[in-house]
């Protein structure tokens, strides 16, 4: 099993986000956007051909800073991104 199966591209893990299980976020990773992308991390990540936002060299972008302080959720996330980069 992939290590990120079950991480959206911004770190959040999707088996215990509010937002994923209440339905107001879909599994960004099995979902297609016909209409583009709703969540910035998605477009940016797969237009750099990378898994998520802990694999690019320009983490953490000024972009996500505010994403990464909305929450204790966000929080987790940004120190799972760290911890993939060995910060």
């Amino acid at each position: 099993m992939n290590e990120l199966e079950h991480i959206g591209y911004c770190g959040v893990d999707c088996g215990v986000c509010p937002d994923y299980l209440s339905g107001k976020c879909s599994d960004c990773r099995r979902s297609l956007w016909p209409d583009g992308d709703p969540c910035p991390p998605i477009a940016c990540c797969q237009g750099k051909g990378i898994a998520c936002c802990g694999q690019c060299g320009a983490f953490p972008c000024e972009s996500m800073a505010g994403f990464y302080e909305e929450s204790e959720g966000h929080r987790a996330a940004y120190a799972r991104m760290q911890a993939l980069r060995g910060d």
